[in-house]
């Protein structure tokens, strides 16, 4: 079977290069034919990777052992929807499921732009291709997913515990859909440089590209945080971790894009920007995936070591070279066409102020999150950074951020006088301080929350005036005609929402570890906590401890919370699985932190979290902005 696999995505390589050679022959011999015969391969590679995929698909759900990769992340009494999701478990597979993802995507663009001129239909399907190709070369020759044992094992090793979460089914394939939806429009940004286009009609054209790829980039980055707050037992959902800031860096220099295209298509401006973006966003996408798998960073979501990262590091460094080849051809055309002024009582101004702030908060996170790497060449001792390095450097950049994200809605393209800046915003002003001032009324007094919470809710407010101006001036139906505005204030909002959770359950949490004798209650945060005795319960492939623990408030019972200790079998470490009752107020979190039978104790480590649920909330309506604001507009064509 191994054999079968390995064959159809050697076949989906070879393909792959010989649609990428194709398509660059075709643009310079202008030959329609060749063009089509690149297709065609593109499409072939596009169909051996899905069956290379199947067979490895196969092989994990049926536990053909003897293949290596599906040996290492399943056994016979993993569930059958874990053993699927084998598929992205490991380094292996990842890598053919992200190729995978390339060519489908790569062939859905096949067919949309098949109308296209043929030189910059060209560049973007070349651009898939070589993607596509690299991927694919690492699962042939690097780590190879259909390498087959000398042995047939009676099982395998069986998947790690922290991976049997429903997380494992959604977080990597939205994670990775938030990755490779770049690729698409990078490639529209290259063939506009290689056919010299200065106008906007790329970045129109890939917008739904860009917000699409965009939400499930989003979806992914909080899926993975959601996952680690259920999963990990320690109450937090964000610990500054490298692979999860590695996912961050492409999501901030994407907004900028999509933020910096929006002047490019509305006002000319800020085309040089959007093209070294794009680029950026494409690039961090790799990055992200190099610090995953290459070892080079400790991570408790990271892969081992491995040669992967030179490969990683010369396909980075070769597309970085040729994108800003043809960029730097057209920097002097691009620049003498949309001018160098900036109004910054514009929103376009703002916007660029917006650019460079994204731009240094990804470049303080890449720093602190590359030190080891770079302290390692040059000291004895690798120099790591923790929290608290990055919670100082990155408050500013999300302070003034938030700040511009309810200060460019007061403004108008062009030039905004001051007097009405001044009428606009006294509103907002006043919201905020009068936050602040409420905080501190009720002694929730730490001065950088108190200012986060003032300048959020100072973008809240702006929001709403402005959605309630414009709905004044043109009625309900502006709320259908113009999708994109409004589109883009619920994502905002989406925005606030987050920031509120993230504000509230960062500086206001509470905490508490218990010890004590089954029967026995103890007081947390006005409730009263009464822990039970502990059980034990059989399941397919582990067995759970325990501890039923009634939740009481003002005598009255709300509710029993069950957190557990899993014995996974071939695994001898216990697993916590948190219990967590969640409200719009906050989440009463509980983890069985220790028990023992024989001296009759248990140990409960008791967190409240206020606001958190508003972080999942936050996202949804980023989500559900990004899908109206691109919903029931009409094709561009380019």
């Amino acid at each position: 079977m191994g054999q079968i696999g390995n064959l159809f995505q050697l076949l989906a390589l070879f393909a792959g290069l010989a649609a990428f050679g194709l398509y660059i022959y075709s643009m310079q011999a202008k030959s329609k034919s060749y063009n089509k015969m690149a297709d065609w391969f593109l499409i072939a590679q596009a169909v051996g990777i899905s069956l290379a995929s199947v067979v490895l698909i196969y092989a994990l759900a049926t536990g053909y052992y003897k293949m290596e990769y599906v040996a290492q992340y399943t056994d016979r009494a993993l569930p059958m929807i874990y053993k699927i999701s084998g598929w992205w478990a490991g380094q292996a597979g990842s890598l053919l499921f992200w190729g995978w993802l390339v060519a489908v995507l790569a062939l859905i663009e096949l067919f949309r732009i098949k109308n296209y001129e043929l030189k910059h239909r060209s560049v973007v399907l070349a651009v898939s291709a070589l993607t596509a190709t690299f991927f694919l070369v690492l699962t042939v020759f690097v780590t190879n997913p259909f390498s087959e044992l000398d042995f047939f094992p009676q099982d395998g090793m069986g998947m790690n515990p922290l991976l049997q979460n429903p997380g494992m089914l959604y977080h990597p394939p939205t994670l990775f859909l938030g990755y490779v939806g770049f690729t698409i429009v990078v490639g529209h940004s290259l063939g506009a440089l290689i056919c010299r286009e200065i106008s906007s009609s790329w970045a129109v054209d890939t917008r739904k590209w860009t917000i699409i790829t965009w939400i499930f980039l989003t979806i992914g980055i909080v899926l993975g945080g959601e996952w680690a707050y259920v999963e990990l037992g320690w109450g937090g959902y964000w610990a500054w971790d490298p692979v999860e800031n590695a996912s961050l860096l492409p999501w901030l220099v994407s907004t900028a894009f999509f933020h910096s295209i929006i002047i490019y298509e509305r006002k000319e401006k800020l085309k040089i920007w959007s093209h070294a973006l794009i680029l950026l966003t494409f690039e961090m996408t790799l990055l992200a995936t190099f610090i995953t798998r290459s070892g080079v960073l400790d991570s408790v979501h990271s892969f081992g070591k491995s040669s992967l990262g030179y490969f990683f590091i010369v396909f980075m460094v070769s597309t970085t070279a040729i994108f800003l080849f043809y960029l730097f051809k057209m920097l002097k055309p691009l620049s003498q066409s949309e001018g160098t002024e900036f109004n910054f009582t514009s929103r376009e101004g703002i916007f660029f102020v917006g650019n460079w702030l994204f731009v240094g908060l990804t470049l303080v996170i890449l720093i602190g999150t590359m030190m080891p790497v770079f302290s390692g060449i040059f000291l004895a001792d690798k120099i790591t950074v923790g929290i608290p390095y990055y919670n100082k450097v990155t408050a500013p950049f999300f302070l003034m951020v938030l700040f511009a994200s309810g200060f460019a809605p007061l403004l108008n393209y062009g030039n905004t006088e001051s007097s009405v800046i001044i009428k606009k915003v006294l509103p907002s002003l006043a919201a905020g301080v009068a936050v602040m001032t409420g905080m501190f009324v009720y002694g929730l007094t730490n001065p950088l929350a108190m200012v986060l919470a003032g300048v959020t809710t100072f973008s809240m407010v702006t929001i709403i005036i402005q959605a309630a101006s414009t709905i004044k001036r043109g009625g309900t139906k502006v709320l259908v005609t113009n999708r994109r505005f409004y589109g883009g204030l619920i994502v905002h909002i989406g925005v606030v929402l987050m920031a509120y959770g993230i504000i509230a359950s960062s500086f206001y949490n509470d905490q508490a570890d218990k010890v004590v004798a089954p029967g026995e209650s103890f007081s947390f945060h006005g409730y009263t906590l009464q822990v039970g005795d502990i059980g034990f319960v059989k399941r397919e492939n582990y067995t759970s401890a325990y501890a039923p623990v009634g939740v009481y408030k003002d005598g009255k019972k709300l509710f029993t919370l069950g957190p557990e200790r899993r014995f996974y079998e071939k695994n001898e470490e216990a697993f916590a699985e948190v219990a967590i009752s969640s409200s719009l107020k906050g989440d009463l979190y509980l983890i069985l932190s220790s028990y023992s039978k024989n001296e009759n104790y248990v140990g409960i480590q008791a967190v409240y979290q206020p606001l958190i649920s508003w972080i999942w909330i936050g996202c949804v309506l980023m989500c559900v902005g990004g899908l109206y604001g691109i919903s029931g507009r009409k094709k561009q064509n380019v």
